[in-house]
C-alpha cells in the first residue's frame, strides 16, 4: 500500500464551511507555522504582579540617551511609566477621565425634528469609543494624548514628577503623532475631527504659525472624522473613520501636503493598525486592507470569523501589534460573544506576512507592544495586568494542555468518492511525539455525525496504527504537555476502498 502524505498548508481557511477547508487546517488556537512546521505559540508570565488602574488600551518601549529602558502605559484613568521595571503613577493632575467602554450616543437634538417623544432622550447609531492613548516619543521623552482628555502631554522621564501639559498646544485633540522630522502633530486638533496641525520643527511648544518659524495645520477633505496616524516608512498615514490620506513632507513654505489615498478602507478603531517597516496593515469595516507604497484589500483565509463575528459596539477596543520575530501582525478583537456595554478583546487573528497566511483562536489582550527596547514582546489582558510574551509554554505557569491545538477540514481521496482504507499514519518528527495527541474523525458525507478516536504516537517508531474506513478523514493535532513540540507531514498508509 502507498504512503500518501497528508499534506496540509500552513494557516486556516475559514471563509467557507468545513467541508470547504478540505485538505486545509480549518480550527486553530494558540498555534503557528515556522517554516512548514507547526509548534505552539510561546507563553507569558506577569512582569508585574500589580493591575493596573483602569482598562489598558496603549502601551510604548523605548530606550533614554543613556540606553535605559523604559515603558508607558496609557488606561482610562491613567498614565504609568516604568523605570528599570517599576511602574509610577504620572496621570497628570489635570487628566480628565475617560471612557471603559464604547457606547451608543443617546441625547437631545441626536435625530431629525419629529423623531421620538417630546422631552426623551433621542437614540443614535452614533459610536462613543472607549478611550484610547496615542504614546510617542518626543527624542527621550514621552509624548501623550489621550482620546476622551485631549491635551498633549509630556513627561522627562523623572519618575518624581508628573506628565505636564504643552504650553501652547492645542487642545481637545483626537491623538498625536511625532514625524521623521521632528514635528509634532496633533490629530483633530482644537475639537475639528478633520485638523491636522503642527507645532514648529524641533519646538513643541511653538504652534502659532509665523515667518520666523513653519508650525501649520491643513484640514483634510473627508465625511468622516480622524482615528489614528502612523509612521510607515517615510510617510504619515492618516486614518479615518471611513477613508485614509497620505501626509508627506514637502518642505517650506508649506511643509506638509495631505492627499485622500483611499475610500471605504477607514479604520474601526485607533489601534486597529500594525506597521512594520514600509508596511501598514488594518483591520476595517470592509476588512483588511494593506499600504506598502500603494493601498490594496489583503486577501483574508479567516475574513468572516471577524468581519461576521466582531462586537461591532465595541470594535473600537480592536487592538493589533507586530510581533517581528515571527514575522506576525496580530489583531485582537471582541467577538460577538462578549456584551454589547462591557465586551473586551477575547479573540485573535494572526496575519503571517512571511509565509502569507492565517491563523486563529482566542486570547484575551487589551494592548500589545512588539519586542525592541526590551528582549520579548509585552501584551496587558482585561484585568489589566502586564505579560511578557514569547516565554516558555504556560499561561503564567498555569498550564495549556487542552487549548493549543489544530484542527484540519476534511482530507479526501481523489474526489471523495470512494473509500479510502487506512492502517497506519507516520509522522516525519520523533523527538516530541509524546507531546501530542492526535484524534482522528471519520465520516462519509459532510452532513454525517462524527466518529473520532484518541492516538498517540509511538515514541520509538514515530507512528500509530489505526483501522480507518471512510470517505473523510479530518486530523486534530493537540498539545497533552507544556513544551514546544514541533509537527511535520504525516503519511497515511491508505487503499483504495469500494464506492459503496
Amino acid at each position: 500500500m502507498p504512503l500518501v502524505p497528508l499534506d496540509i498548508p500552513p494557516g486556516v481557511y475559514r471563509n467557507g464551511t468545513e467541508y470547504e477547508a478540505r485538505g486545509r487546517w480549518y480550527d486553530t488556537n494558540l498555534v503557528r507555522w515556522r517554516e512548514g512546521r507547526l509548534e505552539p505559540v510561546g507563553g507569558w508570565q506577569k512582569w508585574d504582579e500589580s493591575a493596573f488602574d483602569g482598562a489598558a488600551r496603549a502601551i510604548l518601549t523605548w530606550r533614554a540617551n543613556d540606553s535605559a529602558k523604559y515603558l508607558a502605559v496609557g488606561t482610562h484613568t491613567k498614565l504609568y511609566g516604568s523605570i528599570g521595571g517599576t511602574f509610577y503613577d504620572i496621570t497628570p493632575a489635570s487628566f480628565a477621565t475617560g471612557k471603559e467602554h464604547s457606547a451608543r450616543g443617546n441625547g437631545y437634538g441626536m435625530d431629525v425634528y419629529g423623531t421620538d417623544n417630546w422631552g426623551e432622550a433621542r437614540s443614535s447609531d452614533l459610536l462613543i469609543n472607549a478611550t484610547t492613548w496615542s504614546l510617542d516619543n518626543w527624542g527621550e521623552y514621552l509624548v501623550a494624548c489621550s482620546s476622551a482628555d485631549g491635551k498633549i502631554y509630556e513627561w522627562q522621564l523623572s519618575p518624581a514628577t508628573q506628565a505636564a501639559v504643552l504650553s501652547n498646544a492645542p487642545d481637545d485633540n483626537v491623538a498625536i503623532i511625532v514625524t521623521n522630522e521632528r514635528y509634532l502633530v496633533a490629530l483633530g486638533a482644537n475639537g475639528n475631527k478633520r485638523k491636522v496641525q503642527w507645532s514648529d520643527q524641533e519646538d513643541n511648544n511653538t504652534w502659532t504659525p509665523a515667518a520666523t518659524n513653519t508650525a501649520g495645520s491643513l484640514e483634510i477633505e473627508t465625511a468622516g472624522q480622524i482615528r489614528c496616524a502612523r509612521r510607515v516608512g517615510n510617510d504619515i498615514l492618516i486614518w479615518t473613520d471611513v477613508d485614509v490620506h497620505l501626509m508627506r513632507y514637502v518642505g517650506p513654505p508649506f511643509v506638509y501636503g495631505i492627499e485622500r489615498v483611499a475610500s471605504g478602507a477607514g479604520i474601526v478603531g485607533p489601534k486597529a493598525v500594525t506597521v512594520a517597516g514600509n508596511t501598514a496593515v488594518w483591520l476595517s469595516e470592509s476588512g483588511f486592507w494593506q499600504y506598502d507604497g500603494s493601498i490594496k484589500p489583503l486577501q483574508c483565509d479567516a475574513l468572516l470569523d471577524v468581519t461576521d463575528g466582531i462586537n461591532r459596539v465595541q470594535q473600537g477596543k480592536t487592538y493589533a501589534g507586530h510581533n517581528s520575530e515571527f514575522g506576525e501582525f496580530w489583531f485582537f478583537y471582541p467577538s460577538s460573544d462578549t456584551d454589547d456595554f462591557t465586551g473586551e478583546n477575547d479573540k485573535y487573528i494572526v496575519y503571517n506576512y512571511r509565509l502569507n497566511h492565517w491563523s486563529v483562536g482566542s486570547l484575551a489582550r487589551t494592548a500589545w507592544a512588539d519586542q525592541g527596547a526590551f528582549e520579548h514582546p509585552f501584551a496587558i489582558d482585561p484585568d489589566s495586568y502586564i505579560y511578557e510574551h514569547e516565554i516558555g509554554w504556560t499561561n503564567d505557569g498555569a498550564t495549556r494542555v487542552g487549548s493549543v491545538y489544530a484542527e484540519s477540514g476534511p482530507v479526501e481521496l481523489g474526489q471523495g468518492d470512494r473509500f479510502a482504507v487506512v492502517d497506519r499514519i507516520i509522522t516525519d518528527e520523533y523527538d516530541t511525539l509524546s507531546s501530542v495527541k492526535a484524534t482522528i474523525g471519520i465520516r462519509n458525507t459532510p452532513q454525517q455525525a462524527e466518529s473520532t478516536q484518541e492516538y498517540t504516537f509511538d515514541q520509538t517508531d514515530g507512528y500509530i496504527d489505526v483501522r480507518l474506513n471512510a470517505r473523510q478523514v479530518q486530523l486534530k493535532l493537540e498539545a497533552i504537555r507544556d513544551d514546544g513540540f514541533k509537527f511535520g507531514t504525516l503519511r497515511m498508509n491508505l487503499k483504495s476502498g469500494s464506492r459503496r
